[in-house]
């Protein structure tokens, strides 16, 4: 069985459809790539299989669970899908440190030891200090918190120059490796979709 499933999942704003009745499968394990132009609907696909996105038609199956519209993720399916975003701003409170960014997680999920795990997080990615790449850094260290199963990526290098994408692919290749985590990858990029993935 299938980790994702996705089959005529249909998005709309207004007048304005997104997304037309998309279908794909994705394997425990596997890094499975959306590749498109901007605007033709990839971060909406996401931002639906992460929660973001209430309104929404088709049939989508997470981790063995059927997705409703309009129902909120909770429990194991919230802990297990996160996503990390285009722009590590958009997950990082401006007037929060990092380590309370990355608490919150753990707390509102009752985890114990949470400065260690935090701790540990930041040693995983590698970080030294918060510039460049270092706050996507932060960002994917706060996506992996909570062990999550899969593991949603939004363009996660198209911000980076090309030094600092390399070293955040390979980041995200042994993360992977190290934790059994299966990636939806979306990007316009070619080269890193083809760096990356097991199927697109």
């Amino acid at each position: 069985m299938a980790l994702v499933e996705v089959n005529q999942l249909r998005v709309s704003f207004g007048e304005k459809t997104a997304v037309s009745a998309a279908s794909f499968a994705i394997e425990k394990g596997e890094t499975f790539s959306l590749i498109g132009e901007s605007g033709c609907g990839k971060s909406t696909i996401l931002r639906v299989l992460a929660g973001l996105l209430p309104e929404w038609n088709g049939h989508i199956s997470v981790l063995g669970e059927n997705l409703r519209p309009g129902r909120r993720f909770e429990g194991a399916l919230r802990r297990n899908v996160q996503m990390v975003f285009q722009d590590p701003w958009a997950s990082l409170h401006p007037n929060h440190t990092i380590a309370r960014t990355l608490s919150e997680p753990l707390n509102i999920h009752g985890e114990s030891q949470v400065a260690e795990k935090v701790a540990d997080a930041l040693q995983q990615v590698g970080l030294a200090q918060l510039s460049g790449g270092q706050r996507q850094r932060v960002a994917i260290a706060r996506a992996l918190l909570l062990r999550p199963q899969l593991l949603l990526l939004d363009e996660p290098t198209s911000a980076l120059d090309m030094s600092v994408q390399a070293e955040i692919l390979n980041l995200l290749n042994r993360l992977k490796a190290q934790h059994g985590m299966t990636y939806l990858l979306v990007s316009h990029d070619a080269d890193v979709i083809a760096h990356m993935s097991d199927r697109a």
